[in-house]
């Protein structure tokens, strides 16, 4: 499905999920048959991309996440509008502008949908310590509106419906980042992660908890086994694929860092190249989740920071206030 003009696929996954009775006969009698929920994932590729995602019921539809600008935003909305189905809630995952970045044009279109997250993700969006709502406000003009307070805060295990199906609200804390917030479809084995995995593309990792983002990734395969899981970047697969690939991509990242970078303590500008440049070689053809040119060096400062290390740069910058200092001395 395409509105045009747009150049934003919509890419409708529906999972099968079969009666309790178990055939095909009795499913196709009507009165046993089990609805479902369409997740459907607005797509458009290349560096920056995110996804979002609404869950279409029989009658009501349900949006989790929204773009990262307005105008992205606004390309949602309108294949949301051509089903002519009500949005009743929108679900808003992290503190995270690729997530929330586009939410004025769900909430113009959506005055009545509730606009949903947890206390820890309203509280981070209001103070906005990493002048995330700023630099939107300047990206996309004055017209621009910080995220309104949520309708009502949810919680983890909560169990949201979606035209009766079950949707249940799962909540991470200290992986990608600080906190974020899963939705899970039990009927259907399918679970939407968000950030906890970017399938083929570099994740950002200037809030992660490099020990504990694993350790997440470990839990979501134990617990979600079977399951499909909905990235917040990239394509959709099985959870224990997806899951391992992220996992492995973090230990060969901070390796780098680890065996590469810190045997002094230092990492050096060399260093910092080489080790761009093995990321690079090890994962061609990726894309990063920012559409920052220099996301891949900035995960490095960040590792670099998080394991004790410090930046040869910011070492010589030291040195040279410590000589003026001794200079100016009387």
């Amino acid at each position: 499905m395409r509105a045009a003009p747009l150049t934003i696929g919509l890419i409708a996954i529906s999972l099968a999920f079969a009666s309790c009775n178990g055939g095909a006969d009795d499913a196709s009698e009507g009165a046993d048959a089990v609805a479902e929920l369409e997740i459907h994932r607005p797509f458009r590729g290349g560096p920056g991309s995110v996804n979002s995602y609404w869950l279409e019921g029989p009658d009501e539809i349900l949006v989790f996440d929204a773009q990262r600008s307005i105008a992205l935003g606004e390309r949602v909305v309108a294949a949301i509008q051509e089903t002519g189905k009500p949005v009743t809630a929108i679900v808003i995952s992290h503190y995270d502008p690729g997530h929330f970045g586009g939410l004025q044009a769900f909430t113009e279109a959506f005055p009545d949908a509730e606009l949903l997250m947890t206390a820890e993700v309203a509280e981070q969006i209001d103070r906005d310590l990493s002048g995330y709502v700023e630099r939107l406000r300047e990206a996309q003009g004055d017209d621009y509106q910080a995220p309104p307070d949520p309708s009502r805060l949810i919680e983890n295990r909560e169990e949201l419906t979606v035209s009766d199906i079950p949707v249940v609200v799962h909540t991470l804390d200290n992986t990608e980042a600080e906190t974020m917030t899963m939705l899970s479809i039990p009927s259907q084995q399918a679970v939407l992660a968000v950030d906890l995995v970017a399938n083929r593309m570099h994740p950002d990792f200037a809030d992660a908890d490099l020990d504990r983002w694993p350790l997440a990734l470990d839990r979501l395969t134990r617990e979600f086994s079977g399951y499909t899981l909905y990235p917040g970047h990239g394509e959709p697969g099985p959870v224990s694929l997806l899951a391992a690939n992220q996992k492995g991509y973090l230990t060969f990242v901070r390796g780098q860092v680890e065996r590469e970078m810190l045997a002094d303590g230092i990492a050096s500008e060399e260093e910092i190249t080489e080790a761009i440049a093995a990321i690079r070689a090890n994962y061609p053809d990726w894309e990063s989740v920012t559409g920052r040119p220099a996301q891949l060096r900035r995960n490095l400062e960040a590792i670099v920071a998080q394991l004790g290390g410090e930046m040869e740069a910011a070492v010589a910058e030291e040195e040279a206030e410590d000589e003026t200092v001794e200079e100016d001395a009387p």
